[in-house]
């Protein structure tokens, strides 16, 4: 039976989330947020909200960035019992309008990972989309495939069965956390769906990207991606023999 539960990493953002929250309540699924070292002042509205909409809350006393946040959550739901868990951001990028729709297709799909395939409008910062198209030129190398959706989008829905194994060998747990969990699951013969959805960024939204640090990261990150090829390759290869 499928058991669906909302992540919602969360660093500084009480004031967007509490928005979101009083929306968040009328899909009647349990949410968890994920409150990842925020600062005293920011922690106690965050807990508040919580408490407020009966969220559960878990605090990671030190950032350690979206990647952390989200392994606490996804550690929380599977200790719970559930079975597959929506990622969301705390900011309002995300309509979350759309949470029913990526529950449907999961539904369909349950052994699946459903990501959101971004329909951008004007509020889309030129930089950010410029970067976007630099991750998916990678990705397309670092898979091998070239229908690969957006991997930086971070409106999704994990099943946590297929995707537990992942987790412990994830190692940029920051801004390139969403780009390197989907390029794993897909080593790991996890089949991805992609859904059309808006993302908007508010004129008044709180970033916490920082361009030449973390487009410096990514790099990084893809550049350890690249250099797995070879053991996916043979792991692949092996697999097949079987």
């Amino acid at each position: 039976m499928i058991k669906n539960i909302i992540i919602v990493p969360c660093f500084n953002h009480a004031d967007a989330f509490v928005n979101i929250a009083s929306k968040l309540i009328d899909f009647k699924t349990p949410v968890v947020v994920v409150d990842d070292g925020s600062t005293p002042a920011q922690s106690r509205k965050i807990k508040s909200i919580c408490s407020k909409h009966k969220f559960f809350y878990v605090k990671n006393t030190v950032n350690g960035g979206k990647g952390a946040a989200m392994i606490s959550g996804f550690k929380f739901a599977i200790d719970k019992g559930f079975t597959h868990a929506l990622q969301i951001d705390a900011d309002g990028q995300h309509d979350i309008r759309d949470i029913p729709l990526f529950f449907r297709v999961s539904s369909e799909h349950p052994k699946d990972l459903i990501i959101g395939n971004p329909i951008y409008d004007e509020s889309a910062p030129r930089s950010r989309l410029i970067g976007r198209k630099i991750t998916s030129f990678w990705v397309m190398v670092e898979t091998f495939n070239r229908h690969m959706p957006d991997t930086m989008c971070g409106f999704r829905v994990y099943p946590l069965k297929a995707i537990e194994p992942v987790l412990n060998t994830i190692k940029f747990k920051r801004m390139g956390f969403d780009i390197e969990i989907i390029v794993k699951a897909y080593r790991n013969r996890i089949k991805i769906i992609s859904v059309p959805t808006r993302v908007i960024y508010p004129k008044d939204g709180v970033s916490h990207f920082n361009a030449f640090r973390d487009n410096f990261y990514i790099s990084l990150l893809h550049t350890y991606l690249c250099c797995l090829i070879p053991s996916w390759l043979i792991r692949g290869f092996f697999h097949h023999a079987k």
